[in-house]
């Protein structure tokens, strides 16, 4: 039974702006982070139904290991219809939207917003009531992404109302909020709930509406303090729906945002329990690759779960933890790149409009070496935004500018409009700099390489220095119009990875899978041929990096 359709069970009984633009080159070809982005676009054209005012396909049914057809299912209103607006709104802030992306985003829009009662709450029409807390969680992610990119006053006042709404649903005890409803035999799934609270809390820093930030602390207060399946120590108790972990990591950033914004909440206490339910899901559910379980006791990956990762690594870094920029690039250079279904034809899916609903769609049950890692498990829409919300994650956070320095964090080909990024990784250690300005960059290395071992070519005048933390190497005198080129060695090395008592031969180059053996079926990963020693191949590539209106 899928973890949806177990609640499913359990519930019917109970416009950015672009930088300047650059002269047209050929560039590496490197991981590009808005080609998957790209791909998932027509995805999710081919997911909403024209037949049923656009509501979305939440399911692609499988059969002895082959996708049969496209499913309707009690997730698509709330759920999937705010994480199609959301991951529509971020990919026009990656690059420049199509006609048809704009469509199709108007088109969701009116489905969601169209679900919205007079109470302020999201229905779930097929079930006449109103939707799962967790889906009401999706629709605050859609149009809270879609006020931060508009400003629309209309929808602020929606957002207003769901939380408004969701204040008047909940049961209020003393110092926090709670909901019955979302609770099963075993566990009182606060998770399920709290997955509210990190949009909620972008709101309130978009608005200052302290209303919303009260809602998002005591909620948050559940989770944290009222909920036992999270202990001190960071453990998650529960399996399955319980100890689903794309929702309590999600959670656990939310209620670590909610604390920085000045909820209260004990910032040190929740930093503390945060880095170790971190470090418990790294250890126990997690390969260095990113290949993340969908929840406690489960034996494959959940796209979702890995962007969920990658939020709470980026929640760790701005409190000052910078060592997690490590997981954030190999989670995405890996898993998260190798979740995305591209060739669908490999699969000999008779129905077309199956194929199309599942090309550049994300896997929901992944192993390391497959895509349908269960035989009859079905692949779920959720995980179309999943993958979409990690590459923007990653892209709103590769290059950051201070008022004294660049940061680059990922060591991924991107521009700003302080300095472009060229990445011959993982064929090639180099790094090509085009600075825009004088301000020095602040480099980060990856935990395998020492500052010693770099080499800095440039221009006269070109400085390097090692930071004292040794995670970053500055580079400074560079002017306007100059090129600085940054050589390594990258790691080359084989290890043993074991995922659900399976053992898996895994080949690295840097931060870079380039092999993992066995190869799996139907539909194997990990099959990319790289070659030593030589420079990638080189390709026209989009030249233009937007600057996102939207920011999480």
């Amino acid at each position: 039974m899928l973890r949806r359709e177990f609640l499913s069970t359990l519930c019917a009984s109970t416009v950015a702006s672009a930088l300047p633009r650059l002269e047209a080159v050929l560039q590496p070809d490197a991981l590009d982070l808005r080609a998957p982005v790209r791909r998932a676009m027509s995805c999710i054209s081919n997911r909403m139904d024209p037949n049923a005012s656009y509501r979305p396909w939440f399911l692609v049914e499988v059969k002895d290991w082959k996708p049969i057809r496209l499913r309707h299912d009690i997730w698509d209103f709330g759920d999937m219809s705010g994480r199609f607006l959301e991951a529509l709104i971020m990919a026009r802030n990656m690059f420049e939207p199509t006609t048809g992306m704009l469509q199709d985003e108007a088109r969701i829009r009116g489905f969601l917003f169209g679900l919205q009662g007079s109470d302020g709450l999201i229905m779930n029409r097929d079930q006449g009531r109103v939707d799962h807390m967790f889906a009401q969680g999706s629709a605050l992610y859609g149009m809270v992404t879609d006020f931060n990119d508009s400003h629309d006053p209309a929808v602020k006042d929606r957002v207003t109302a769901l939380i408004g709404g969701l204040a008047k649903r909940a049961r209020h005890e003393d110092d926090y909020l709670w909901f019955p409803e979302v609770a099963t035999p075993i566990a009182p799934c606060s998770h399920m709930a709290a997955y509210q609270v990190l949009p909620i809390v972008r709101f309130y820093e978009l608005t200052n509406d302290a209303s919303a930030l009260r809602y998002a602390e005591r909620l948050s207060r559940w989770a944290f303090y009222h909920d036992p399946t999270v202990t001190d120590q960071g453990v998650i108790t529960k399996t399955g729906w319980e100890g689903h972990l794309h929702a309590w990591m999600d959670t656990y950033s939310g209620i670590l945002r909610c604390s920085r914004a000045g909820g209260n909440i004990d910032r040190r206490e929740v930093l503390a329990r945060s880095k170790l339910l971190f470090a418990w899901v790294k250890q126990n559910y997690t390969t260095p690759y990113g290949w993340v379980a969908d929840s406690v006791g489960s034996e494959t990956c959940e796209t979702c779960t890995i962007s969920s990762a990658i939020r709470l690594a980026l929640e760790l870094i701005k409190e000052g933890s910078t060592e997690y920029w490590d997981d954030v690039e190999r989670f995405v250079r890996n898993q998260l790149v190798a979740n995305q279904f591209r060739d669908v034809e490999r699969l000999g899916i008779d129905d077309p409009a199956t194929a199309k609903g599942l090309r550049g769609a994300f896997e929901s049950y992944a192993a390391p070496n497959t895509l349908i890692a269960s035989r009859d498990s079905g692949i779920e829409g959720c995980c179309i935004n999943g993958g979409i919300r990690g590459f923007f994650l990653a892209y709103q956070s590769a290059i950051q500018e201070s008022k004294d320095a660049i940061h680059i964090n990922l060591l991924m080909s991107h521009a700003t409009s302080g300095v472009r990024v060229v990445s011959y990784l993982p064929q090639d250690g180099r790094l090509d700099f085009y600075p825009e300005s004088s301000k020095p960059l602040l480099i980060r290395l990856p935990e395998w390489l020492r500052a010693k071992d770099v080499t800095v070519n440039g221009p006269v005048g070109i400085r390097q220095a090692a930071e004292t933390d040794g995670h970053f190497i500055r580079v400074s005198g560079a002017k306007q119009g100059a090129r600085i080129i940054l050589q390594f060695k990258q790691r080359e090395e084989s290890v043993e990875s074991v995922v659900a008592k399976k053992r898996y031969d895994v080949a690295w180059r840097g931060d870079t899978v380039i092999k993992l053996t066995p190869g799996g079926k139907p539909y194997a990963t990990y099959i990319k041929e790289f070659v030593s020693d030589s420079l990638p191949p080189m390709q026209k590539q989009d030249d233009l990096y937007k600057k996102p209106n939207v920011s999480w």
